[in-house]
């Protein structure tokens, strides 16, 4: 059978307005976690009420709350309701006024699988000039943050580099779709930083530098492992406001 036929037989019906109702309730429920309108422990209003509250249906409210629930920001208890576990960063307010938050947040799934193969790849596979590169990209974001200087660019430059040490070129490519998504939180996740003690920018930096070395010297599992460990390290950053 053909793709066309196939989708001749199945029409895709792809609830679009329902993911973008659902995005809008997860970015508005999560400021006001971030401003303090619930504190923790505290029981949040029913998807009955809460449906009301955003005139939306209630699977949306419900598709709003799991991804609140994967973020690990609030617990729903059978038969108790739905309670407040942790509260994001206050800093959070800035971003969440564009329901593009929670599509930020869903790329690091994406991100998790992708780089950390790449990482694996460019232990094995990278050849000294693009190891010059990505030491280059990592001594540029160094230098910025040092400076208290923006390091965006150089932040996706060096997991840009590493996506080309890979040797495969569908990792890059995948890499430069994802960028506006990457950019985004990468974003959010340096103006939290530029708020918090130096230790934690130092913590940042170390998850490069720990990255670089492992791929520096051809250790595949340790570059795939401290990649990971990065990725789940930043979201949860941006996510929980004690981290």
């Amino acid at each position: 059978m053909s793709l066309n036929a196939i989708s001749d037989a199945h029409p895709v019906v792809a609830p679009l307005r329902k993911r973008r109702l659902a995005d809008e309730v997860y970015a508005q429920i999560l400021l006001q976690l971030s401003t303090g309108r619930y504190a923790v422990g505290e029981r949040l209003p029913t998807e009955k009420a809460l449906a009301a509250m955003y005139d939306v249906s209630r699977p949306v409210v419900r598709e709003a709350l799991r991804h609140l629930q994967t973020d690990g920001l609030i617990d729903a208890r059978r038969g108790s309701g739905t309670f407040v576990l942790r509260l994001p960063p206050h800093e959070m307010a800035h971003y969440t006024d564009d329901a593009r938050i929670a599509q930020y947040m869903r790329s690091y799934e994406v991100r998790q699988c992708l780089e950390s193969e790449a990482a694996r790849l460019a232990a094995l596979r990278i050849n000294q000039s693009r190891l010059r590169r990505l030491q280059q990209a990592l001594q540029k974001m160094e230098d910025a943050m040092e400076q208290g200087q923006d390091i965006l660019e150089a932040d996706f430059e060096f997991h840009l580099e590493i996506a080309r040490a890979s040797d495969n070129d569908l990792f890059e490519k995948q890499l430069m779709l994802l960028q506006p998504d990457m950019v985004g939180t990468m974003r959010i996740a340096s103006s939290i930083t530029e708020t918090r003690p130096e230790a934690r920018k130092r913590r940042v930096v170390q998850e490069h530098r720990d990255i670089f070395e492992a791929i520096s010297v051809g250790d595949s599992e340790l570059a795939r492992l401290y990649m990971r460990y990065h990725l789940v390290s930043v979201r949860h950053r941006i996510i929980d406001q004690d981290s």
